[in-house]
């Protein structure tokens, strides 16, 4: 008899992220499901430093879709929901305890991208334990200053990454693979010695939930580490160097 525990385990392991959807609307019964289960995710001192936007005009969805690059699942979704941090609950729970705490303090920062993301990925699992297909959209944080403008975020609140929300167009998207275990898992201290990161044409470094990793599946891994790494040579690498409530919390406008 499958138990809770394996049937998790296998949504886990069989969990891909969707990006062709259908047309049919999506209930909002089903939302309310997805995100009551996304607040039971783990939260430090049980803050819950995050909101969540539910978009589902087409003109804000477009809107949101430019921001991100022009993702066209961002519109094709019924649903798309933007994760934001929410650092304002911080400070409103502070001022119940005559606590004055700034929303630019940097645990508070910290704490409140762990907690929403955490959140966020309660959210896909809850979403396709319900059928739905889902997928994460980081995009949006393309241009911060257009996205506070067009879902009216205030100082202290910003959008981390979206939520695509709908039904599957086609079958079910195979999983990709992953870094073996292996590759991340230390054992009592970080091991500072070499492992190798697969390679094409081999890539031995990647499993996958249904057995081998085929020649295409190393090729087109290979492919999104490109992508990924040439996204990140053209964002500005010294934004870190700044204050980290200053770097992040600042609302550039388009």
């Amino acid at each position: 008899m499958t138990t809770t525990t394996d049937t998790v385990l296998q949504l886990l392991a069989q969990r891909a992220s969707c990006r062709n959807f259908t047309t049919e609307s999506v209930d909002d019964t089903l939302v309310h499901h997805v995100l009551d289960a996304a607040v039971r995710a783990p939260t430090a001192f049980n803050f819950q430093p995050y909101s969540f936007v539910v978009v589902r005009d087409p003109e804000q969805r477009a809107g949101l879709a430019r921001i991100a690059g022009g993702q066209r699942h961002v519109l094709a979704a019924p649903v798309f929901v933007v994760v934001c941090a929410d650092l304002r609950r911080i400070e409103d729970l502070c001022e119940m305890q005559d606590l004055l705490i700034s929303s630019e303090h940097p645990d508070a920062l910290i704490t409140s991208v762990i907690d929403a993301s955490m959140a966020g990925m309660c959210a896909t699992l809850a979403a396709e334990s319900l059928g739905l297909g889902s997928v994460l959209v980081g995009g949006i944080r393309n241009n911060p200053g257009a996205a506070v403008e067009l879902l009216g975020l205030p100082v202290g609140v910003f959008a981390l990454f979206g939520l695509c929300l709908g039904r599957p167009a086609a079958v079910s998207p195979t999983p990709r693979p992953r870094l073996h275990t292996a590759l991340t898992v230390h054992h009592e201290r970080y091991d500072t010695e070499p492992r190798s990161l697969p390679s094409p044409p081999e890539a031995t470094g990647l499993t996958s939930p249904s057995g081998e990793v085929a020649d295409d599946e190393r090729a087109a891994w290979r492919a999104q580490i490109d992508k990924g790494t040439r996204s990140l040579s053209r964002r500005r690498a010294p934004v870190w160097r700044k204050p980290v409530a200053e770097a992040v919390l600042e609302h550039p406008r388009p």
